[in-house]
């Protein structure tokens, strides 16, 4: 009877930590999980961006206790190469996700304000940067078409977001 209940608990507690890992958002996190992703794109030239082609390859995987999605990038920009790496997390408390990019130039991570739409297909990265005197809004907004397809595209507004220019855009497929 002892074994029983033993089995009993332990397959709740297995049940409920299952539960807790899956609520809405922790999963939306794994999208990138899986295989190797290819990206192209260009920058334009604007008042933040020169014109150049951007490109890399991004592996993701999750933490060991699948808390975390972690990206390894090789990136280049006008043929330049470069590493990133790329942390997401889902507080599932606040109901929020949150990004960390990090590269061996730069000394503090970047943390811009993750959005991920209800159905994970939209997933925005925002930012707020004082430049000259102005407050500039920058975003990366990423479009699932599929499992293996994404399209983005980077703009910035110098008046809160009510008018937008876009900087740059691409595409990133999944290699299996």
């Amino acid at each position: 009877m002892k074994c029983l209940m033993v089995l009993l608990l332990a397959g709740n507690v297995s049940l409920a930590l299952h539960a807790a890992d899956s609520k809405p958002g922790a999963d939306t996190l794994g999208r990138w999980v899986g295989g190797k992703w290819v990206g192209n794109g260009t920058l334009m030239d604007s008042d933040y961006s020169k014109a150049m082609k951007v490109g890399g390859v991004t592996t993701c995987a999750w933490s060991p206790d699948h808390i975390f999605v972690i990206c390894d990038q090789a990136v280049k920009a006008n043929d330049k190469p470069g590493r990133e790496l790329s942390l997401y997390g889902y507080d599932p408390e606040a109901g929020k996700f949150h990004f960390y990019g990090l590269s061996p130039s730069e000394a503090t991570p970047r943390t811009p304000e993750l959005v991920i739409s209800g159905d994970g297909n939209r997933w925005e990265y925002l930012s707020t940067e004082t430049i000259k005197g102005k407050n500039v809004r920058f975003r990366t907004v990423n479009i699932f078409r599929d499992a293996d397809h994404v399209e983005w595209w980077s703009d910035y507004s110098a008046d809160g977001g009510e008018h937008w220019t876009k900087m740059g855009q691409g595409t990133e497929s999944r290699q299996q």
